[in-house]
């Protein structure tokens, strides 16, 4: 009888040992001085909390596709480095100036689909006895099993003002400039995706685009936020309206878009959409406002307890996210945006302009 009992208590926890873990959002985030933190997003717990052996700013983030690592843009613009999210051991770093030549990263941060590789556009100046010499930007490749001491594998020549960047599963690499241009990182050919600073609409003043936050993951889309000027005709001697748009690259088909969904009657520093249902965007600073995208209609604006910088959205598309600025972030309901939670960081010390990402796991 004993040995019937224990024999089914080892097919019992055999059988627990197998089943899938459960599925739960993870939010990816740093905090000024030195931390990184993934949070349980469901219980509003610190899951994890690294402490961090560099400067974090700006706080960049990019979570490979396995969500096992975290790429972070730091030591003031100018380093990449890739920390373990499971043991907050340090597992990738590209140190980027040498000698007399100073790089420095706006922002520009991606990492292919397979997960092998990191990409950022470095800006270089040589430092003189009397001023800075500005060099050519360059796109650098590294391959993420590099180590402690990466370089790059190949680089390309890049256009000027590069920020944010995404990658589809389509190989390629998007980026934001004057233009959204797409990338091909093995040859480094370089076409524009959607025009910016050149578009085709008369009606128009150029385009206002504040590119910083790489989100947008969990909806696979590479999306940034415009405002601009429209007027009663070419001649533009009277403005109708002052208008918010987005423009769009779907990262799992490369299709791109670009639409006006809104007057610009608030500020928003950032946006996601419902990776289920994308005609429901969300954006942030002091209200979170919820708009319909193909109605072209805000659905409702709430004021914030202060200014939030990002913005990002639960996998099934419930609950959305307000972080950045100061050492909380906000939980609100995505149908009602009623707050209905707060997480609390433990350093006490600002997410300042830091990425927060949020990341599934499970099954």
């Amino acid at each position: 009888m004993r040995n019937l009992i224990a024999a089914a208590s080892a097919a019992l926890a055999l059988s627990l040992t197998a089943l899938p873990a459960l599925a739960k959002d993870l939010i990816v985030t740093a905090a000024k001085p030195d931390r990184l933190y993934v949070i349980d997003a469901k219980a509003r717990t610190i899951e994890t909390d690294c402490k961090l052996d560099f400067n974090l700013i700006p706080g960049v983030i990019v979570v490979s596709p396995d969500n096992k690592i975290a790429y972070i843009l730091g030591n003031r613009w100018e380093d990449v480095f890739g920390i373990d999210l499971a043991t907050c051991e340090t597992v990738f770093s590209a140190h980027q100036s040498e000698s007399d030549i100073r790089r420095k990263s706006i922002a520009s941060l991606a990492v292919s689909k397979d997960g092998k590789e990191v990409y950022t556009v470095r800006n270089p100046v040589r430092l003189l006895a009397d001023r800075y010499e500005v060099l050519e930007p360059e796109i650098a490749v590294y391959e993420t099993a590099a180590g402690l001491d990466a370089k790059p594998a190949r680089t390309f020549p890049s256009p000027r003002r590069m920020t944010v960047m995404a990658t589809g599963r389509d190989g390629m690499l998007y980026a934001a400039g004057h233009e959204i241009y797409a990338i091909d990182p093995k040859t480094g050919e370089i076409s524009i995706k959607i025009k910016n600073a050149t578009w085709d609409r008369p009606t128009y003043s150029p385009p206002d685009v504040l590119a910083f936050w790489p989100i947008g993951t969990q909806a696979d889309e590479f999306m940034l936020l415009y405002s601009a000027a429209k007027f009663t005709d070419e001649s533009m001697s009277e403005i109708a309206d002052f208008v918010w748009g987005y423009q769009s690259v779907d990262l799992t088909t490369g299709e791109s878009d670009i639409q006006d969904f809104a007057s610009l009657e608030v500020i928003m520093f950032s946006a996601v959409r419902d990776p289920n249902d994308k005609s429901k965007l969300y954006g942030v600073y002091t209200q979170l406002s919820k708009h319909d995208v193909e109605k072209k209609e805000l659905i409702k604006r709430v004021d914030l307890p202060h200014t939030y910088y990002c913005v990002n959205i639960s996998s099934d598309g419930k609950e959305i996210y307000v972080g950045g600025t100061n050492d909380d972030i906000g939980v609100y309901d995505a149908e009602t945006l009623e707050r209905i939670g707060e997480i609390l960081l433990p350093s006490g010390g600002d997410m300042a302009a830091g990425t927060m990402q949020v990341i599934s796991t499970g099954s």
